[in-house]
């Protein structure tokens, strides 16, 4: 194995950062590792790394084509997002493999909200088939199995690669703007329909803590989230602190991380926050939450859109957390990467037998 290509709109966010993870260790293998995006990276691309920004005017699929024709062969390419992977299958390339994140369900209101979810399913069912897919937990596995009823040639769970022992380092540096009163923190995109931004802060509002609560990240939804912050008469207790390189240091010295979304394949800052001592509150998003808060930590979910609940549980989560003792070697991307490659030589192998 020579050579692998990973491919997304723009590197951020969770899927950005899991990219980036499973790149590093691909290239601490041996294996050329190619980025190709649209955007430039929301984060620092290690040397080791080769990163390629699209710039060519041609379709979307066309400017891709010619960006992976100018790369020579490749032993594969995975997509890492919906908008990549629908980009991607319209090559038809025999050696891509699709990295599902989301779960992509999304709650509709007025008459026709049932056609619009049906029609919804079907579209994610028709992108899925007749694909090699890896899905980022079991819970969005099973998803795309059982709800979207999907038939992909292959499909295989494989969860995101962490680099611990570089969260563990970065946490350790100095932020002189951390608070030295207590606080909680959210860490996601401004994303009002995913994230939910709207409910963490009306059971923020609900608890009544003394603890004020920063919203690290960045995103389309930045005015909207201050204009519910201003409604809510929380400008005093809520901060907008907008998207840090280094997000480890507020984590690790934060007294709780509120996970509010509507849906999650896997919920990577919920194992980063664990991983650094740091408890979790989570909705019980589809679909990766409820594999990160097992056991005991479980009780630390709570069903999506409920304002209440979720208000209960910070406080509880304040008051009294069980003893953090999660062993997370399994998530290591040294040991994820080889599941990876065993992938790509199973794939490669059936397009030699066709």
């Amino acid at each position: 194995m020579r050579k692998i290509v990973l491919f997304n709109i723009g590197i951020s966010g969770g899927a950005g950062k899991a990219m980036i993870n499973l790149a590093k260790a691909f290239a601490e293998q041996g294996i050329e590792a190619h980025i190709i995006s649209f955007k430039d990276s929301q984060y620092k691309i290690p040397k080791s790394i080769f990163f390629h920004k699209i710039t060519s005017q041609n379709s979307p699929e066309g400017a891709l084509k010619e960006k992976l024709d100018s790369l020579g062969e490749f032993d594969a390419i995975f997509s890492n997002s919906t908008p990549s992977n629908k980009i991607l299958s319209k090559l038809k390339l025999t050696n891509s493999i699709h990295i599902v994140h989301s779960a992509e369900t999304k709650n509709y209101k007025g008459f026709f909200s049932k056609i619009k979810a049906y029609l919804r399913r079907k579209k994610y069912q028709k992108l899925y088939s007749n694909k090699h897919l890896i899905a980022v937990s079991k819970g969005l596995e099973k998803f795309i199995l059982k709800e979207l009823k999907a038939k992909p040639k292959s499909i295989k769970t494989i969860y995101n690669p962490f680099d611990f022992n570089q969260i563990k380092k970065l946490a350790k540096e100095e932020d002189k703007d951390i608070p030295k009163e207590p606080f909680i923190v959210h860490v996601a995109r401004y994303d009002l329909t995913s994230k939910r931004h709207d409910i963490l802060l009306k059971a923020y509002k609900r608890a009544n803590i003394p603890y004020k609560l920063y919203l690290i990240g960045s995103g389309e939804d930045e005015e909207k989230i201050s204009n519910i912050i201003k409604e809510l008469e929380l400008e005093d207790r809520v901060i907008l602190k907008g998207f840090l390189l280094n997000p480890y240091t507020w984590i690790k010295e934060a007294k709780l991380l509120v996970l509010s979304s509507d849906f999650e394949g896997f919920g990577l800052v919920l194992a980063e926050a664990l991983s650094l001592g740091t408890p979790v509150v989570s909705t019980d998003a589809p679909e990766g939450p409820r594999e990160i808060l097992t056991r005991e930590l479980s009780k630390f979910l709570v069903s999506t859109g409920d304002i209440k609940s979720l208000s209960k549980s910070i406080k509880s989560a304040l008051n009294r957390y069980p003893k953090i003792d999660i062993d997370f070697s399994y998530l290591d991307a040294h040991k994820i990467v080889n599941s990876y490659i065993n992938i790509i030589k199973r794939v490669n192998n059936e397009n030699k037998i066709r």
